[in-house]
């Protein structure tokens, strides 16, 4: 196994990627000619069945790029089989203390880091352990990366100890869950989150953590990256159709509508 993550952090400063709720092939496709690096597939609110969620990930892979799978819960049935089925990282959402952390490593690292199940027949080992099945575990390990999700100002105040959690190598910041969470809207979210986001964000790069983050403005792009975020996701892929989709009429509406 490769850690394509990791290889692809040695050579770009900045990863880009899409959330995706309703992709298709032609979107995963589309998505790598263009050139981003990750696809964040959303188990959270997306509704896609387990077995199209597998061919997108080895879609995703053999194209040259990241597959990114956010879970609906903590659970063994979820970490495993997503694991198995290639997706190289698994993000949990709303993490509001340490044994949440502490628990995606054991479900999602192999012996001695974590108590993960062994399966001869994982597309992410290719379907072989190999020659040297201590060697192929060890190789998936490192490639295989557990980020988590501060949403909460619960969680915003554990940050410390979850940061310290060994295994756990990505974080990000969910601003919409966390700002409804405090009955925050508009110009408030902003006033009220922008500082302890920060936090987030300088914490995680200090405690050696790979940050990944939304921007949907060029401003709020440099903004993070100057912080030290090196992933960066530009939107939903539902969001940014609409966007197009309503561009499109509406240029052809006012062209036509004399």
């Amino acid at each position: 196994m490769t850690d394509r993550l990791g290889e692809l952090l040695d050579r770009h400063q900045v990863l880009f990627g899409v959330i995706c709720r309703d992709p298709t092939l032609i979107d995963i496709e589309l998505l790598a000619q263009i050139g981003y690096h990750v696809v964040w597939i959303d188990l959270e609110h997306g509704s896609l069945a387990p077995v199209d969620m597998m061919r997108l990930s080895r879609t995703i892979t053999h194209l040259g790029m990241v597959p990114l799978v956010r879970i609906i819960d903590l659970s063994r049935s979820h970490v495993q089989s997503l694991l198995d089925g290639g997706f190289e990282i698994v993000v949990l959402p709303n993490v509001t203390d340490a044994s949440q952390a502490d628990e995606l490593v054991r479900l999602g690292k192999y012996p001695p880091l974590g108590e993960r199940g062994l399966s001869s027949t994982t597309a992410g080992a290719n379907y072989t352990m190999g020659d040297d099945p201590q060697k192929t575990l060890a190789e998936a390990n490192t490639a295989t990366h557990l980020m988590v999700m501060f949403e909460s100002d619960q969680g915003f105040a554990r940050m410390d100890q979850i940061l310290q959690i060994e295994g756990i190598d990505l974080v990000t910041v969910g601003p919409n869950d966390w700002a409804v969470s405090l009955g925050l809207f508009g110009d408030d979210v902003k006033a009220h989150l922008a500082p302890k986001i920060e936090q987030v964000v300088t914490a995680s790069v200090a405690a050696g953590k790979i940050v990944t983050m939304g921007a949907s403005t060029p401003q709020e792009a440099e903004h993070f990256v100057n912080l030290g975020a090196r992933m960066l996701f530009l939107g939903v892929d539902v969001t940014l159709k609409r966007r197009i989709f309503t561009e499109a009429l509406r240029e052809i509406r006012e062209a036509v509508n004399r």
